[in-house]
């Protein structure tokens, strides 16, 4: 691996592992079970923790594309990966544990949770749509490429240290002039092949699909589960989920989330009492994704 450490971090770093620090958050937040703290960290504090020689490196590239351009990585140890597939698959923490092919799996399928939200939080920062995919589990070679670090704590865990590694390329492509330079093409594009009135058209779309009936569902939480303990479920049995009592609900339409609110009582039926709401025009883009 050829990476070259930047003396001090840039904006355009700094603002991409703030981004991978609030995400991680969020997922760890859902699925734990217990409190989980995700902080940034210095490289140095990284490095010193992969830096067993009996230690093994995991390496997830992910390639980004449409708005922005790019890659990114994020490298650790099997042996600091382990805590976090445990967490995903409830399994009691336990660092005698192998690293196994199914607590692998575990933990990219944590990473690519955490992925969505990361290319959700893009989509704000580049002002159109990021598109995020894996792309290996190789050490690349990146000449440039900064490299900063990222801490996760827990109560139940010790500290988990993680190399967030993004290539020159993505750096540029976030800088504020080249977005700037981006946002006429990307308008360019989308208006080519457009009459006058498409605008009009699109609205009078809309107007059409207004009286469409939608599913709506409250989500009061979630819980991954082994295959064994679904089946191990009888009457009486009680399933926690990943929400807190004081914590507001899901409103899903069609799948997608749009709202959180708080749970009332209705005519002697349940009900939720919306708290917080994404906007017309974001409601819209969920549901069309």
């Amino acid at each position: 691996m050829s990476v070259e450490t930047p003396v001090s971090v840039d904006p355009q770093s700094a603002q991409l592992q703030k981004i991978w620090v609030e995400c991680f958050r969020a997922v760890l937040g859902q699925i734990a079970g217990f409190p989980v703290s995700v902080e940034p960290a210095t490289e140095q504090e990284s490095a010193a923790a992969q830096a067993a020689p009996d230690q093994h490196p995991v390496w997830e590239l992910f390639a980004v594309s449409k708005a922005l351009r790019g890659s990114m990585a994020i490298h650790t140890t099997e042996t600091e990966a382990l805590p976090l597939a445990q967490i995903l698959v409830s399994e009691p923490p336990d660092p005698s544990a192998a690293f196994d092919k199914d607590r692998r799996d575990a933990y990219q399928e944590l990473l690519h949770q955490v992925l969505g939200q990361v290319a959700t939080s893009l989509k704000g920062v580049a002002g159109g749509e990021v598109e995020l995919k894996p792309s290996g589990t190789e050490a690349p070679t990146w000449p440039g490429a900064s490299c900063l670090g990222i801490r996760i704590t827990g109560e139940k865990i010790q500290s988990v240290y993680l190399d967030l590694l993004i290539t020159a390329e993505l750096l540029q492509s976030l800088r504020p002039e080249a977005m700037e330079k981006a946002t006429p093409a990307r308008k360019n594009e989308e208006q080519v092949g457009e009459s006058p009135d498409a605008s009009a058209a699109r609205s009078s779309n809309l107007e059409l699909l207004l009286d469409v009936k939608l599913d709506a569902t409250i989500r009061f939480g979630r819980k991954q589960m082994l295959l064994r303990e679904i089946l191990e479920l009888h009457p009486g049995s009680a399933v926690a989920l990943d929400r807190q009592v004081e914590e507001p609900v899901e409103l899903l339409v069609g799948g997608r989330m749009v709202a959180w609110g708080e749970v009332v009582i209705v005519d002697g039926n349940y009900g939720l009492r919306i708290t917080e709401i994404l906007s017309p025009q974001q409601r819209i883009e969920s549901l069309r994704t």
